[in-house]
């Protein structure tokens, strides 16, 4: 009789264990099953912010290409309107020494009528 008791606790304790075992190894599969999910969600949003970083650096490439062909346009609109102002001061130049000519050629063409008057006169 107390061997049979022996026995009987001695199974009771076996499938104990073994549903402890099964317990056991169902938590883990359980427990890897929930790392993974978590893992693979904070995976997507990194991978999102990835995404994310790669498209603002085109962006910003883009963008420092746009700015260096405008600040090279400009520099040629700059040159334009410098050398415009150039020859609209070569022009003014130009004027003002035809003036001088003229006022110069008036002086001397009166001076000569001044002089064939006084020729003509004596």
């Amino acid at each position: 009789m107390l061997s049979n008791l022996v026995k009987q606790h001695q199974a009771r304790q076996q499938s104990r264990k073994e549903l402890q075992e099964r317990r056991k190894k169902d938590a883990i599969v359980a427990a890897t099953a929930l790392s993974h999910v978590l893992v693979d969600h904070l995976n997507a949003g990194v991978a999102q912010a990835y995404v994310n970083e790669k498209k603002l650096n085109t962006e910003t490439k883009i963008l420092q290409e746009n700015a260096a062909q405008f600040s090279k346009q400009t520099m040629q609109w700059l040159k334009l309107v410098e050398d415009f102002n150039t020859a609209l001061k070569e022009i003014g130049d130009v004027e003002n020494w035809a003036k001088s000519i003229e006022t110069d050629m008036r002086t001397i063409s009166s001076a000569l009528e001044y002089a064939y008057r006084k020729s003509t006169s004596s």
